[in-house]
């Protein structure tokens, strides 16, 4: 009689470690499906920086309070770069380039005009 209680109770743990090892198996599986997920950027840190760098100046400059300082301050900040930038917001827009396509780096933040907060953005497109 003993001996049957404790083949039940061993057998009843190795479900439960079965069922744990199943578990722990799929976890993995899962996990290695999504590591492509949060695999390194495309872009490089230096033209992410740089860009940080122009849509901060932007910001600093008050470059949104008139189109011909944001379509200078976008002309400077893309020479300087010697990259496409873009700036829109506040209802004004600026390029330093054409009709360029491609992957984008976009940093939006506040800006204040016309006596309110309005929502802005400077873009960089990526070299390849």
């Amino acid at each position: 009689m003993r001996n049957d209680f404790a083949c039940r109770a061993g057998k009843k743990r190795a479900f439960l470690f079965s069922l744990e090892a199943a578990f722990s198996l799929t976890l993995v599986i899962v996990a290695s499906a999504y590591l492509l997920s949060f695999a390194p950027q495309k872009e490089e840190a230096g033209e992410f920086l740089a860009c940080s760098d122009a849509a901060g100046a932007l910001a600093r400059l008050r470059a949104f309070s008139s189109q011909e300082k944001l379509q200078a301050a976008v002309d400077d900040a893309g020479a300087l770069l010697g990259a496409c930038v873009e700036a829109d917001g506040a209802g004004l827009r600026a390029s330093s380039c054409g009709d360029k396509t491609g992957e984008i780096i976009s940093f939006p933040f506040p800006v204040w005009s016309g006596g309110k907060l309005q929502d802005a953005r400077a873009s960089c497109h990526r070299s390849t």
